[in-house]
């Protein structure tokens, strides 16, 4: 209840300046139109990162252990999404195997090069 009551009690410029930084959070949070996808390593790592980190936090404050767990939960999770996401950058991404045999191409049978196409060609290769 004291926070409404402070906020109301600062003046009319620093009202604007605070609900009009709120606000532009909160839509270039809701702006992902033109950012590339994320891994899906993101979430995970910035997940365990931050119980990983509140943890740690929590039994190195001693005096405020709520406090150490805020702070290294916050600390973690950062942490934890960038290493989420420079490990999935350096996976390879899946690509998925033939199904089925395929036999090798018969002597003299003919492909034409990929991306047009062409009936296929039997006989000697043009040349």
């Amino acid at each position: 209840m004291k926070t409404i009551q402070r906020f109301w009690g600062l003046s009319l410029k620093k009202q604007l300046i605070i609900l009009g930084v709120l606000g532009l959070s909160f839509l270039t949070g809701c702006s992902t139109t033109g950012m590339a996808s994320p891994s899906p390593y993101l979430l995970p790592g910035a997940g365990i990162g931050a119980a990983l980190g509140a943890g740690i936090g929590a039994a190195a404050n001693h005096n405020n252990p709520w406090r150490g767990a805020a702070i290294g939960g916050l600390l973690g999770a950062a942490g934890g999404g960038v290493a989420g996401e420079v490990y999935g950058r350096s996976q390879t991404p899946y690509q998925p195997q033939q199904q089925g045999y395929y036999p090798p191409p018969q002597q003299g049978y003919y492909q034409p090069q990929q991306g047009t196409y062409q009936q296929p060609y039997y006989g000697e290769p043009p040349g």
